[in-house]
C-alpha cells in the first residue's frame, strides 16, 4: 500500500479484511510488474556473472559505467553543462539542500524514458522528490534480488515473506487485530510497525506462526520487537531461513536477540531511496560495499579519501538515473573502513567494519565529543524492551524507554552508570517511562533525536 493515494487508503481502511486483502494484492501486482521487468532481468543476470569477480574487474566495470555516466550528464545537464572534462573530482560535492535548490537545473525533463516520482524520507525535516527512470528502479531492485540470493533465496519463485515496516495496514489507533494484510500475489504478510505493544505482541506471534514464512524482512526495531515477543509466545519456525534488515541503522544487541529468537542469520541491507549506494551482508558476516552498484568515495572532514580502520562519509554517485543525476553527493550517513579487506565467501566489494548510520545519530558531549553507536549502554539493563535517546541541549540528554516485566529500578542504575562512563559525569541524564516509541510516518524508529543545530 501507498501513503500518497488518500483515496485509495480511505478504502481500503474501511474495507472488510477479504477486500483489504484484494485490493493489497491488486497493488502488489502493480508495483511487482514495476519492479521485475526486462530491465531487472539483465541486471540480476549481470550480477550472477560478476558475483565471484575480483575487485580490480568491478572497478573496472564500475568506472566504465562511471565515465558514460558523466559523459550523458555534462552534454545534457543544466547544472553540470560548463565542465568539460569527465574527471569525477571536477563535480561539486553536493548535500540534499543544494539538490533542491538547483532541482530545475538537475533534473533532465527530455530524456526519453518512462519515469516515476520517488521521495525522500527526510529525516531532518527536508525530504526531496524526483524522478527516478524505471531502468533504475529496476536495476535496484535486482540488486535486493541478490541479496536474497545470498541466502538461498529466489524472489522470482516467490517465497512466502514476512514483512515488518512501514506499510500502512491498519488504522494507527485502531486496537484489535488484525495489525496485518496478505498480498496474494507476492506472497507476503505484511505486518503493521505501529502496532507492536505488549498486548498485541501474542496476535503476532500467533499469525507469524500460522504463515510460517521464509524470510523475514523489516526494519531492525520491528523485527527486534517480535524477536523478544516470539521468545515469551512461539516455539519454531519450521521454513524461516534467513531474515533481511533494512532502512534503520541494525544495532549489535537487536541482531543478538534476533538471531537467538529465531535461530536464523541476519543479513543486514544498506540502500537509500537515491539508490546511489549499496552495502549489504554476507553469510560469512561481512559486509560488502558494492562497486558495481555505484561510485562510492568514504571522505573524511577534509575530504580527502579514508584509509582502511578510518570513519568517514559516504559521498555517492548513482550512474543509473538519468534523469536525475545525482553525483558526489553527500548523503550523510557514516561507515568505518574495515582494516581486513578479504572475506571468506570470496565475493568482492570494499569491507565496512560497520555502518554508523546519519550524521545526525550522534550524541554531543558537553566538551564537544561525538558519540554515537550508542546501543552498549543497554547491554546490561535486561528489564528495558526498547529505549530512544533525546538531545535538545548540550550537556544534557532525555533517555525513554518502554520497561518489560523483568523491569526493575537496577535497570536505571546501570544505564546511568554507563552513560556517564561515556559521556561523562558533567551529562545530566533524565529517564521518561513510556508504553511505546513512537515511529515516524514511515514506521520508523530513530534512535537516536538530535535537535541540536
Amino acid at each position: 500500500m501507498s501513503y500518497s493515494n488518500s483515496f485509495l487508503l480511505k478504502i481500503y481502511y474501511t474495507s472488510p479484511t477479504l477486500i483489504k486483502s484484494l485490493i493489497s494484492g491488486t497493488y502488489g501486482m502493480l508495483e511487482s510488474k514495476k519492479r521485475y521487468g526486462n530491465h531487472f532481468r539483465y541486471w540480476l543476470n549481470l550480477l550472477k556473472k560478476y558475483e565471484f569477480s575480483n575487485n580490480e574487474e568491478l572497478i573496472k566495470f564500475r568506472d566504465s559505467q562511471l565515465l558514460e555516466f558523466i559523459d550523458f550528464t555534462i552534454k545534457n545537464c543544466k547544472f553540470y553543462n560548463h565542465l568539460e572534462k569527465t574527471d569525477i573530482n571536477q563535480f561539486p560535492i553536493l548535500n540534499k539542500q543544494d539538490l533542491r535548490k538547483n532541482y530545475d537545473r538537475l533534473i533532465i525533463s527530455n530524456y526519453n524514458e518512462r519515469i516515476k516520482r520517488v521521495h525522500t524520507s527526510g529525516t531532518t525535516g527536508s525530504s526531496l522528490i524526483f524522478p527516478l527512470t524505471i531502468s533504475c528502479f529496476q536495476r535496484e531492485y535486482s540488486f535486493r534480488a541478490m541479496h536474497y540470493w545470498w541466502a538461498g533465496i529466489d524472489v522470482l519463485k516467490k517465497p512466502r515473506i514476512a514483512t515488518f515496516s512501514g506499510h500502512p495496514v491498519a488504522k494507527s489507533n485502531e486496537n484489535n487485530p488484525p495489525f496485518w494484510v496478505y498480498d496474494f500475489y507476492n506472497n507476503w504478510l505484511l505486518f503493521s510497525s505501529y502496532h507492536i505493544k505488549n498486548e498485541n505482541e501474542k496476535y503476532y506471534i500467533e499469525k507469524l506462526k500460522e504463515f510460517s514464512p521464509e524470510v523475514i524482512h523489516g526494519y531492525p526495531s520491528s523485527v527486534y520487537l517480535i524477536a523478544k515477543a516470539f521468545k515469551k509466545y512461539g516455539t519454531h519456525l519450521k521454513n524461516l531461513k534467513a531474515i533481511f534488515t533494512a532502512s534503520e541503522s541494525l544495532l549489535d544487541l537487536q541482531r543478538k536477540e534476533i538471531e537467538e529468537a529465531f535461530q536464523v542469520k541476519v543479513f543486514n541491507w544498506y540502500g537509500n531511496t537515491e539508490m546511489c549506494a549499496n552495502i549489504v551482508e554476507c553469510e560469512k558476516g561481512n559486509l560488502h560495499l558494492k562497486y558495481e552498484h555505484s561510485y562510492v568515495e568514504i571522505l573524511n572532514e577534509s575530504n580527502n579519501s579514508c584509509k582502511p580502520g578510518e570513519i568517514g562519509r559516504l559521498i555517492c554517485t548513482n550512474f543509473c538515473n538519468r534523469a536525475f543525476p545525482i553525483i558526489r553527493y553527500d548523503i550523510g550517513d557514516v561507515v568505518k573502513i574495515s582494516n581486513k579487506q578479504k572475506c571468506e565467501c570470496n565475493r568482492g566489494g570494499l569491507i565496512i567494519d560497520f555502518i554508523e548510520g546519519r550524521i545526525e545519530d550522534y550524541v554531543i558531549t558537553t566538551d564537544g565529543r561525538k558519540i554515537g553507536r550508542l546501543d552498549h549502554l543497554f547491554k546490561d539493563t535486561l528489564g528495558i524492551k526498547e529505549a530512544q535517546i533525546i538531545q535538545n541541549q548540550i550537556g544534557e540528554i532525555t533517555i525513554k524507554y518502554v520497561p518489560d516485566e523483568m523491569f526493575t529500578n537496577k535497570d536505571l542504575v546501570i544505564l546511568e552508570k554507563e552513560c556517564y562512563l561515556r559521556f561523562g559525569n558533567n551529562m545530566k541524564v533524565n529517564f521518561e517511562e513510556v508504553g511505546f516509541i513512537n515511529r515516524t510516518q514511515n514506521g520508523k524508529m530513530k534512535f537516536i533525536i538530535s535537535n541540536l543545530n
